[in-house]
């Protein structure tokens, strides 16, 4: 662990990177150092003063589904804002725009200087330019992205598809990684000193970017068009990646006995749902400085069942009921834990 803790001390002393405990670990595999484990890595990470106040506790569930795609080239978008107080020592820059591929979850940071339509063609425009191989954005609905005139211009000249995550946008892989930054940059603050956060952008990606993706032998930035199949193959531990994603649901099924024990909710039945859930009702959404404690964690209105389905879980082990509601779509959108049944009347 010696070699692995003055690895660590002197990246972050020259670049103010706080390594992670995967980057960590690849840096001893890659040194073949014998008695290196996760465990011991990741005990002495919390003995660090700038790292350790950083920690994030959180439960999700283990079953939850994910974009079914077998391309490379599907990015997730959002911006994140970082201390606009301090655009003076950043070339103006108040936040940055992040771009995390679906798959090797490559990541990608560029600095913005806030979020006005101007802004983003800016910064779509270099996103693209860096990495040249974008199909498809999946954003939240944010306030430029959802103008028609944006998405048409941005399909016209790069030919990239647009598209809407409709609800639980705040736990989709962008979101995940903006707070990645804000504690890779927190980090690198507290270390070095001064107000000066741009400079550690670039090292951060490429640190992180470096990594190999655990149980397969590529780095993500090693992970290319040419090469995804067979990346796919040792991701999904299978010699048929396409067979993962070509048999992702199951159900309903024709007897009824079998629905009854799979599925909490009949169709016709009337639920509430999850306040978070709900992206349409504005009187069930949660809105900013909302209490669950004073209000419920479910909305008023009640809803109607209209459809139900197995979809595969991320990395396909496991199968996990789905719901449609018919007052939002015929689209299965909704989680057991997001429904419940309505009061009787």
């Amino acid at each position: 662990m010696e070699i692995v803790t003055k690895h660590f001390q002197k990246t972050f002393d020259k670049t103010g990177v706080a390594l992670t405990g995967g980057q960590l670990l690849d840096f001893a595999t890659s040194k073949n150092l014998k008695g290196v484990t996760k465990r011991a890595i990741y005990t002495f990470l919390s003995t660090q003063k700038d790292v350790a106040q950083f920690g994030v506790a959180k439960k999700r569930s283990r079953d939850f589904t994910t974009i079914s795609v077998v391309r490379p080239g599907l990015y997730h978008i959002d911006y994140g804002s970082f201390y606009p107080e301090w655009a003076g020592s950043n070339s103006g820059y108040t936040g940055f725009l992040v771009a995390v591929e679906n798959f090797t979850n490559k990541l990608f940071v560029v600095p913005t200087q806030d979020k006005g339509t101007e802004a983003w063609y800016k910064s779509i425009n270099e996103f693209v330019e860096k990495t040249r191989n974008v199909r498809t954005i999946f954003s939240d609905r944010d306030s430029v992205a959802t103008s028609p005139n944006f998405r048409l211009e941005i399909m016209k000249k790069y030919g990239i598809r647009w598209f809407f995550l409709k609800k639980g946008h705040k736990a989709y892989l962008a979101e995940r990684y903006i707070g990645f930054i804000k504690t890779k940059l927190s980090q690198a603050l507290l270390h070095k000193g001064g107000k000066k956060w741009i400079k550690f952008v670039q090292p951060i990606c490429d640190a992180y970017n470096s990594q190999k993706i655990e149980g397969t032998s590529y780095r993500r930035s090693g992970v290319l068009t040419e090469n995804f199949n067979h990346f796919l193959e040792q991701l999904l531990k299978t010699s048929e990646p396409e067979l993962t994603f070509n048999s992702f649901k199951a159900g309903p099924f024709q007897t009824e006995a079998w629905n009854r024990k799979i599925f909490k909710f009949d169709l016709g039945q009337k639920v509430l749902i999850a306040r978070r859930a709900n992206w349409k009702s504005v009187d069930d959404k949660m809105k900013t400085f909302t209490k669950i404690s004073t209000v419920g964690g479910f909305g008023k209105n009640v809803y109607t069942v209209g459809g139900r389905q197995l979809r595969g879980s991320k990395g396909g082990k496991s199968y996990v009921p789905m719901y449609s509601i018919n007052e939002l779509g015929p689209s299965l959108h909704f989680y057991s834990h997001e429904l419940k049944p309505a009061p009787l009347l």
